[in-house]
């Protein structure tokens, strides 16, 4: 089940499950205090949960993620977010099923979806290498990763 979040304690099951590559991640963008920066953050995306099940077969929030749209008189581009739970593992084809069907959408609606991810987020960069998105142009003009994030986008 996707929908749009609608409660903290949503995000806050997420925040506390993540995968162990997303919680490096976050530390290493925010540091410390990653956990209240990243529960101000989705706050203010206007994002989507995923309910999966977890490892006692009970419906759970799996990930929650987005588009923030970024676009302007000229051009229609988002930067595209996830952070999933361990439990993400359990409901794979789910994940991958719901992401092809709101990148899609997306793409109908954006020229450009694009963000950077963590260079240790193997997994994270399989799932989006699997819905088209590439990795080969890692000094795009304005945007400026962080040390040991890499940049990805999708154009159409």
């Amino acid at each position: 089940m996707l929908k749009k979040i609608d409660n903290n304690d949503e995000i806050l099951f997420v925040l506390d499950n993540l995968r162990l590559e997303d919680k490096k991640e976050l530390a290493a963008l925010w540091g410390d205090n990653w956990k209240a920066l990243a529960l101000n953050n989705v706050q203010d995306k206007n994002g989507l949960v995923l309910y999966g099940k977890n490892y006692s077969n009970v419906l759970v929030p799996i990930a929650i993620g987005g588009f923030y749209d970024l676009s302007d008189k000229t051009s229609s581009i988002a930067c595209v977010w996830l952070l999933s739970s361990i439990f993400v593992y359990n409901n794979k084809h789910l994940l991958m099923k719901i992401l092809r069907k709101e990148i899609l959408k997306a793409s109908k609606k954006y020229n450009i979806l694009y963000n950077y991810i963590y260079k240790s987020n193997l997994e994270a960069k399989k799932w989006l290498r699997k819905l088209g998105f590439s990795f080969d142009n890692p000094n795009p003009i304005l945007i400026k990763p962080d040390e040991g994030f890499e940049f990805f986008y999708k154009s159409n």
